[in-house]
């Protein structure tokens, strides 16, 4: 399926490349239709982090449950979350600025190429952060809660499968259909 998908898409592009830049026509109103809601998506991942970040920030002043989940941590993951939701504060900005009727074909694709470097480039750093943040947490976890440490496994394993097989191809489509040409 990967192949054939693949294959499409260098037609497509042998296609744009053929033709000179005033022969492509983008179709604005299905790219205008996925930029607002890939800015919904970040909406509510900014939202989302800002709200576990004020959590986690509380729960350090109030040092709760300091055994299975020190302080350190909740520092770690407080901070990490407030980062997140800048990035996504800025994302939004950078996609928001984006006119999509008025840009040319070129432009545009330029412009909407940076940001979706700029979202895999966040995302494979905050995945670095979860690693960090889960290594330090299993071994308090198993060392003081082992029932935890299997629900946080299982846990995340339910979310990576969910991620790898939903999450992540609609964020792909959004992308893709955010430089949606007319045929």
């Amino acid at each position: 399926m990967q192949l054939d998908e693949l294959k499409k898409n260098m037609s497509v592009l042998e296609q744009v490349l053929a033709r000179t830049n005033t022969e492509i026509k983008i179709n604005v109103s299905a790219s205008q239709s996925a930029q607002a809601r890939i800015l919904k998506k970040f909406r509510q991942g900014f939202t989302s982090c800002l709200i576990l970040a004020i959590v986690f920030a509380l729960m350090a002043i109030g040092n709760v449950n300091p055994v299975s989940f020190p302080l350190y941590l909740k520092i770690y993951v407080s901070s990490i979350l407030a980062v997140g939701a800048v990035w996504y504060i800025y994302m939004y900005r950078k996609l928001k600025a984006i006119n999509i009727a008025a840009l040319t074909p070129s432009r545009l694709f330029a412009k909407t190429s940076t940001v979706r470097l700029l979202a895999v480039s966040g995302e494979i750093f905050f995945l670095i952060c979860l690693a960090v943040l889960f290594t330090l947490l299993f071994q308090n976890a198993w060392a003081h809660n082992r029932v935890g440490f299997w629900a946080t496994v299982v846990f995340l394993v339910i979310v990576i499968i969910y991620s790898i097989f939903h999450y992540y191809p609609k964020y792909i489509q959004l992308f893709r259909d955010l430089n949606s040409i007319k045929e």
